[in-house]
């Protein structure tokens, strides 16, 4: 018997942390570069760890089609949705932009000199900015921020049947746009493929829950095959597949087919998710923003003590590194994400009831439709 109408998707979260984890090991690989002491065992598939975020692009147009289910044509629905959206990115990241600039201030010549020149106030807004924001991995925000507000857009101007049309119209636009020369960061922003990534996870949002189980298992298997072939043809590439188009090809349509087939069988019953990688679902965006810091402080102790260098050192300084992002990760999403998160919530309901109910906008509560 198949679950409730407005299931949590365990299977989705673990998806989530895969992803996280994917990126943890790519840079993982420029970690070994630097603090491995000539010595490499991190090579091949490992370069291809980028990838995690494409998945996570996938992942966030599924959950934007999920939650923004029957909340069309409500100008301050779409208000209150990007309060929470920027509850849920902005405060964390925050933090973790402010650790970079106090090693900035305190000790620069531990930094890239480079991160001196580039804008704290565009690092801190998530604006498109070149060579991205102070935080390595905030760039990926930025595309996620330029989402939310087309579907904040959407929600405000548009019913809910015209969803499928005014997606349909945006990935003619993009494609359109990708034979258009495109300079600077916003327009490189708009007309990215990456997209491309986002509108496959809206496509699957919407209609996965017509797949049949045969469908689901048979499209989990083709997405294992075509990430396959997509890894083995990349692998030995120069740029291992980076490129915006190559990647958004290559992993894209595989990541939307194992989202769609995996959210279908759980609805099923047919996946049960271990309580663990549940949880670092839940800690996957707190992993995602602060694993670079450990890698970076693990690197300077395990080449510090002169434990890495060799192959065992270094399969050593992989896994405690790895462990050690993971813990961290845990205790930052309990101690200070959620808290957070939690604040933020409760300053946004009240200055919601007192703001925009009177004005007559239209708001939902959490658990409404």
């Amino acid at each position: 018997m198949e679950r409730s109408s407005n299931p949590t998707l365990f299977s989705i979260q673990a998806l989530r942390a895969a992803a996280a984890a994917m990126v943890v090991i790519f840079h993982q690989v420029n970690a070994e570069r630097v603090y491995g002491g000539g010595t490499t065992i991190l090579g091949g598939w490992a370069h291809l760890g980028y990838a995690g975020v494409d998945v996570f692009f996938v992942i966030s147009g599924f959950i934007m089609a999920t939650v923004t289910a029957g909340r069309f044509g409500s100008p301050g629905g779409a208000i209150d949705f990007l309060a929470k959206r920027a509850i849920r990115i902005y405060p964390l990241y925050w933090l973790c932009t402010a650790a970079i600039l106090a090693v900035l201030f305190l000790r620069p010549g531990a930094l890239d000199p480079a991160l001196s020149d580039k804008s704290v106030l565009g690092s801190l807004l998530l604006l498109p900015l070149d060579g991205g924001p102070l935080l390595v991995v905030g760039w990926t925000l930025t595309y996620e921020l330029y989402f939310y507000i087309l579907t904040a857009m959407a929600l405000a101007m548009a019913s809910e049947r015209r969803v499928p049309a005014l997606v349909a119209v945006w990935a003619t636009a993009l494609a359109a746009a990708q034979m258009l020369p495109v300079q600077g960061p916003w327009l490189s922003l708009i007309a990215s493929p990456l997209g491309f990534e986002f509108i496959a996870g809206v496509v699957v949002g919407l209609y996965w829950r017509r797949l049949s189980i045969g469908a689901s298992v048979s499209l989990l298997i083709a997405s294992l095959v075509w990430l396959l072939i997509a890894c083995g043809l990349l692998v030995d590439t120069p740029d291992r597949g980076q490129a915006a188009g190559v990647r958004a090809l290559a992993f894209g349509p595989p990541s939307m087919l194992i989202v769609g087939a995996l959210a279908r069988l759980e609805l099923a019953g047919k996946v049960h998710v271990p309580r663990l990688l549940a949880a670092m679902g839940n800690a996957s965006y707190a992993l995602y923003l602060t694993h670079v810091f450990v890698l970076s402080i693990s690197g300077r102790i395990f080449a510090g003590l002169g434990i890495t260098g060799s192959v065992a050192g270094n399969y050593a300084f992989f896994v405690a590194t790895f462990a050690a992002t993971c813990v961290v990760a845990l205790l930052v999403h309990h101690l200070v994400e959620r808290p957070l998160m939690r604040f933020g919530g409760f300053a946004w309901t009240k200055l919601r009831d007192s703001s925009l109910r009177p004005l007559g906008l239209r708001v939902y509560d959490r658990g409404q439709r």
